[in-house]
């Protein structure tokens, strides 16, 4: 339900396009910064789908998407619980990250990271230090 807090031990899922990875393909905090425009980071609630192999969560992340998915583009994973955790205990701030389920007709898993501005590159930063896997964003045949 929109809103709704994202359980810690359940994971989400960032597209980063391939301006925002390294040439070795890891994904940099540029790709977690919103918009100047936006209230929060969109992401997807990847648990949201009932699969118990994740490539079958990233396969539905991947339709719900549909937009052009870049070459190099990547598809991020966090852990929910981990990634509020670390960013609380390494911000000198205590910045205490909210990530909320915020479902669109189209995209019934988007969801939002709050609690952090477009221009709060240290927080970017240690989310990307947080991600735990990347997938290509566009399907390997």
């Amino acid at each position: 339900m929109r809103g709704d807090p994202i359980p810690d031990r359940d994971h989400i899922s960032r597209y980063c396009s391939g301006m925002h990875c390294t040439e070795n393909g890891q994904v940099t905090g540029t790709a977690f910064q919103p918009r100047q425009i936006d209230d929060y980071l969109s992401v997807n609630w990847l648990d949201f789908f009932h699969f118990a192999d994740q490539r079958d969560k990233i396969r539905e992340v991947r339709k719900v998407l549909r937009l052009k998915l870049g070459a190099n583009a990547k598809i991020a994973v966090l852990n929910v619980g981990e990634t509020t955790s670390y960013v609380r205990t390494k911000s000198p701030d205590a910045c205490n990250l909210s990530m909320l389920h915020e479902p669109e007709e189209d995209d019934p898993s988007h969801s939002g990271i709050y609690g952090f501005q477009y221009d709060d590159h240290l927080i970017a930063d240690l989310i990307a230090e947080m991600v735990q896997k990347t997938y290509p964003a566009r399907e390997i045949e």
